[in-house]
């Protein structure tokens, strides 16, 4: 199993695109560390650390736990492809039995196959290795954009706090400017530790993704965003599991 998850971390470009009908279909949910290697845990365990010097002791213990527990639930599946053996991890698998599908997958062995993505046929219904979601410029745009609010909530809060409890008069002293420039230092480096942090942690998931829609021949990989995407073709599926833990691209 360590071999397979060595494999599914490592976003190359002997992926292939199979299509077939799928058959003998098995699928458990299990738990497994999909998003951190070592050396991410490490920079998590850094940030947590930085969290808890900055006297944010809830934060940095949620950080720590994170950096040292990173599993998460998933469906891990096998089935056959008109012949060909297929496993792998996915998020959450809706296809069965019957159902005609393109798989976007890597050789492992005489005719075994590791797959990342699974797309149905009519209904464009896509099941994606855990994490991999997005292109890394969306990616990338959600970090900034969350260090960014992070931030701007923390302030805000704080004025609101010192206006509540001194009136604005409390601005007027020079202290009080200086506290507040310290806080907006702080906050800025320690949420920009956080957003770096979950930055690394994902970014082979996003990797794998931009692999699997480039196999797809979706144009612009780098800006596609499946959750919007889904959100944008939900047709009649009203289940709460579409758009987050499995997808449509259209």
């Amino acid at each position: 199993m360590a071999k397979v998850h060595k494999q599914n971390q490592e976003s190359n470009k002997s992926t292939m695109l199979l299509r077939g009908t799928i058959s003998a279909f098995e699928r458990s949910r299990r738990s497994h560390g999909f998003a951190q290697s070592k050396i991410q845990q490490q920079l998590t365990g850094a940030a947590a650390i930085a969290a808890a010097a900055m006297g944010m002791g809830a934060t940095g213990m949620g950080m720590i736990g994170a950096a040292g527990n990173s599993d998460e639930d998933a469906d891990w599946v096998e089935f056959e492809l008109d012949g060909k053996q297929i496993q792998g991890w996915l998020w959450m698998m809706p296809m069965r039995n019957g159902d005609k599908v393109e798989v976007v997958a890597e050789p492992i062995g005489n005719n075994h196959y590791m797959a990342y993505a699974v797309k149905r046929d009519g209904d464009d219904l896509l099941a994606v290795y855990p994490h991999a979601i997005a292109g890394r410029k969306v990616h990338y745009r959600e970090s900034v954009n969350a260090w960014m609010w992070l931030t701007i909530f923390t302030n805000v809060c704080m004025i609101l706090f010192f206006i509540i409890n001194g009136g604005l008069a409390i601005f007027l002293k020079r202290d009080m400017q200086l506290v507040l420039l310290l806080e907006l230092a702080f906050s800025a480096v320690l949420f920009g530790a956080m957003a770096l942090s979950v930055t690394v942690r994902l970014i082979a998931p996003v990797r794998i993704a931009e692999a699997i829609f480039e196999r797809f021949g979706w144009p612009d990989v780098k800006n596609i965003d499946l959750r919007k995407t889904s959100k944008e073709n939900r047709r009649e599926n009203k289940l709460p599991n579409f758009g987050t833990l499995y997808f449509r691209y259209k």
